[in-house]
């Protein structure tokens, strides 16, 4: 079963295809493009509320127009599926097919998208000599001109300037070789192929990509303007850090903590409380700490109704429920150098525990440092705070981390998505009205409020009860109500002539059992470990260099699980310890897993919870054989990969109930359970369902600009 089109063409077959469509570029008034992207947007449920009338501008739309449920990615996951939707080309041609990769060597997970590492600043280890003698020589020529236009001897004149020449060389190339970091981070984009935005920039089109996933850091191209999405990092370098401060004895977070939430406890909750806020890891002076931390003061009122927040120069008076402004906060690596982030004060409680939420401390986009860009060109980022004020740098912009782990709750976490989905909004309405040809702007909201709150509309999810329906049954649908809303806007804000579509990348479904495959790969004798331990892991770990598969005996294990629902062969000549013999051994490997999971019954439920397991040669067809996973097995509805197998950790069952409040998804499931959603204002030919690779053709196809090569979508004409 093949789910993602075959890419058979070499580059001769590129080539000539190339020649086939080449046509001369379409005429100057080819209509204006708007891309409206809502991440996990549900064909079904989009449909059934537009039958009910309940989204009327969406319903607007599919009149006027097109509407169709839209064909995922294997898997169904973001940055995958908004890879394909950017390149036109399926995952095993663009290598974004999970969040997470493996090291074949060592069998470390880290992040798919991005590699990180280390580049010298400005001289490197040179930089106090190359400072210190240029400062000295500078000072030298400027005093001894001095000396010699007031008629100082020249003897002494060459003394004295090169006696202060070399005082001032000296400091200077002191504070340089101490102050001035020796290398800097960089972090490379590992997506293939070519953009939308990319190839529409080469042709002269203006091209402006708001939020678009996997594009930090940003890429410069032609006639075009970024803002970068999902993979952007906060000050500490995660895709997300909030804090959590509290007087609490002894306060656990709820689950694994997969995250890290930073929960800080107080010492007292009354009176003058100090504290502090650990920022961004000590990466350009490694040695002197593991990271950079400035102080805080809370000052609790004597009321006990209100507290003061004293960091960085700033001073707040928040009561109980009440949030601040923008803090601008400042970490000092040195009197030279420093780092400046953002970040929002949420006061949950004041009495009879202090609680207080910090959000992640994410980079000021008016204040960024010199080696890292948010936008292209970089001072883009600029220009919006002075229109927009501040707003999110982080890719992952709503924090979903905190209502899992139970330091916020459902009213918190919804006041933090309209907040985002306001500032947002102010932007996108605003740079409607500016000149561009091709507009995109992606809105994260629909995925995160399904992720978190699916279980109030789902009463066979664990931790559904009819409180919390009553309460919040309604917010997904209203979330799906404010996407119609936005649309709306934009419809009537647009030019009168624009062509505009409306995509998701996935949609989604309930999660109510974990499927842990390292588990079921134990229990079968693929996987053999040395012995058991409680070894549990978060994606901290990926940064603090922790310890994965340590119980592990790679001389006998066969095969063994990572990421979202990936199984890998321990292939000798690929992993570092790998057993199976390439050939018919792997090959019978990977049919008998392929057979076997399928048929593994829930006892708990009758049902089960693999639909399908696909091989990489079904799914791509194209691909890294050392970055691509052997087998891909896909999750019927209600179930999906646990958060701990993800990380590659074999947990105690196979099969468990979900008791996260993470509680509907995609990122496993079987993706023809999945669809999104595409809407376009004007008819368009559908042979069949669209697929996500469909929209860069259909773009070229619409100004007339041939594709460099053979792509995995086709050309959705207008009628």
């Amino acid at each position: 079963m093949t789910i993602e089109r075959r890419s058979t063409g070499r580059a001769l077959v590129a080539a000539l295809f190339a020649l086939a469509v080449a046509r001369p570029v379409a005429a100057a008034d080819s209509p204006r493009v708007v891309i409206l992207g809502f991440d996990g947007a549900d064909a079904r449920m989009t449909e059934q509320w537009m039958n009910e009338g309940r989204l009327p501008n969406l319903a607007k739309l599919r009149e006027q127009g097109t509407f169709a449920p839209l064909r995922s990615t294997l898997p169904s996951q973001t940055p995958v599926s908004w890879s394909t939707l950017s390149t036109g080309l399926n995952p095993g041609r663009h290598a974004i097919f999970d969040f997470l990769k493996r090291d074949t060597a060592t069998y470390r997970p880290s992040f798919a998208a991005f590699d990180e590492g280390q580049r010298p600043f400005l001289y490197g280890e040179r930089n106090g000599w190359v400072f210190g003698l240029g400062a000295g020589g500078a000072v030298f020529v400027v005093l001894f001109l001095l000396f010699k236009l007031f008629r100082a001897g020249t003897a002494k004149a060459g003394i004295a300037a090169l006696v202060v020449a070399a005082a001032a060389g000296g400091a200077v190339g002191w504070v340089a070789a101490n102050w001035l970091p020796v290398e800097v981070p960089t972090v490379v984009n590992r997506r293939q192929g070519d953009t939308f935005w990319k190839l529409l920039g080469q042709a002269g089109k203006r091209v402006r990509v708001m939020r678009m996933p996997v594009t930090f850091p940003p890429e410069p191209f032609e006639h075009g303007e970024m803002l970068s999405g999902l993979g952007t990092p906060d000050l500490s370098g995660r895709i997300g850090k909030p804090y959590y401060y509290t007087s609490e004895l002894f306060f656990r977070p709820r689950g694994d903590n997969e995250v890290s939430i930073d929960i800080v406890e107080l010492v007292d909750n009354k009176g003058t409380i100090d504290t502090e806020i650990q920022g961004p890891p000590n990466k350009l002076f490694p040695e002197q700490s593991d990271d950079i931390r400035i102080p805080m003061r809370i000052v609790v009122s004597e009321d006990r109704d209100q507290v003061d927040i004293e960091v960085s120069g700033a001073r707040l008076t928040l009561a109980a429920g009440e949030w601040s402004p923008w803090v601008r906060f400042v970490f000092p690596f040195n009197p030279l150098v420093k780092v400046h982030g953002i970040g929002r004060f949420r006061v949950l409680s004041v009495q009879p525990e202090v609680r207080i939420y910090l959000s992640p401390i994410q980079f000021d986009p008016s204040s960024l440092p010199a080696a890292l860009d948010v936008t292209y060109p970089s001072d883009f980022a600029g220009e919006l705070v002075e229109r927009f004020g501040l707003f999110k740098t982080i890719g992952w912009m709503i924090d979903t981390w905190s209502i899992k782990a139970g330091t916020i709750d459902d009213a918190v976490f919804h006041e933090d998505v309209d907040f985002t989905v306001g500032a947002d909004q102010k932007i996108l309405e605003g740079l409607l009205a500016d000149e561009w040809d091709v507009y995109f702007h992606y809105f994260e909201f629909t995925d995160r409020v399904q992720h978190v709150m699916w279980r109030h509309i789902d009463p066979l999810h664990p931790l559904h009860t009819a409180e919390g329906a009553a309460r919040y049954g309604n917010e997904i649908f209203e979330s799906y109500q404010e996407m119609d809303r936005l649309v709306g806007l934009v419809m009537s804000a647009m030019p009168e002539e624009a062509l505009l579509f409306v995509v998701s990348d996935h949609g989604f479904a309930p999660w109510r059992r974990t499927t842990n495959y390292n588990t079921w790969l134990a229990q079968e004798g693929y996987l053999v470990l040395e012995g058991e331990s409680e070894q549990r892991t978060n994606l901290e770990d990926l940064f603090a260099r922790g310890q994965f598969f340590q119980d592990v005996d790679w001389s006998k294990t066969r095969a063994y699980a990572m990421g979202l629902g990936n199984i890998y062969v321990n292939l000798k000549g690929r992993e570092g310890q790998g057993i199976v013999e390439p050939g018919a051994e792997y090959d019978e490997l990977v049919a008998e897993i392929k057979r076997r999971l399928p048929e593994v019954v829930d006892p708990e439920t009758g049902e089960h919870p693999v639909a399908y397991v696909f091989t990489r040669d079904e799914a791509y067809g194209v691909y890294d054989p050392a970055l691509i996973p052997d087998l891909f097995p896909a999750n019927n509805a209600g179930y999906r990969v646990g958060w701990q197998d993800t990380l590659g950790i074999v947990a105690k069952q196979f099969l468990e109930p979900n008791l996260d409040v993470w509680s509907g998804d995609h990122c496993s499931v079987y993706p023809p359970l999945v669809d999104g959603i595409l809407f376009a204002n004007r008819p368009l030919e559908l042979a069949d369902k669209p697929y996500m690779a469909d929209l860069v053709p259909t773009l070229l196809d619409l100004y007339g600009i041939a594709a460099p090569v053979e792509l995995d979508g086709r050309a959705l004409s207008l009628k």
